[in-house]
């Protein structure tokens, strides 16, 4: 049944559309950002994504997170993780539509300390 409303609604919207640089490849990328406890009553932050196929913008979010975090640090980790879901739902779908993304698919933080943190896995007390 999805996919008949899915021809359907392109069917009724031929003049809309996404358009792509003939010269783009197929590189998905992610910019992330975290404003951390951004809401002052509840001291939530707030993740920010977008992402692109080549030089076109496909998706984007901005969303409250769902816990308080104690650190900025935290926050952007928390915002990697976000992004990093999202880009690999979006490399599954591009699969299922025959588009293979290259790999290794890049994005970038804004926080040296979440860099710091991904980059050495080990265990610390203060990054707990």
């Amino acid at each position: 049944m999805l996919p008949f409303i899915v021809l359907l609604y392109l069917k009724g919207t031929p003049s809309l559309g996404l358009f792509f640089s003939a010269h783009s490849s197929f590189q998905l990328s992610a910019y992330l950002n975290a404003s951390w406890a951004a809401y002052l009553h509840s001291h939530r932050s707030i993740n920010r994504l977008c992402v692109f196929l080549g030089s076109s913008l496909i998706s984007w979010k901005t969303k409250k997170q769902a816990t308080v975090s104690r650190s900025s640090s935290e926050a952007e980790y928390r915002s990697m993780v976000s992004t990093l879901c999202e880009l690999l739902w979006i490399s599954y779908l591009l699969r299922e539509l025959q588009v293979v993304p290259q790999l290794p698919i890049p994005f970038w933080c804004d926080n040296k300390a979440t860099l710091d943190i991904n980059a050495n896995l080990v265990f610390h007390e203060r990054t707990k």
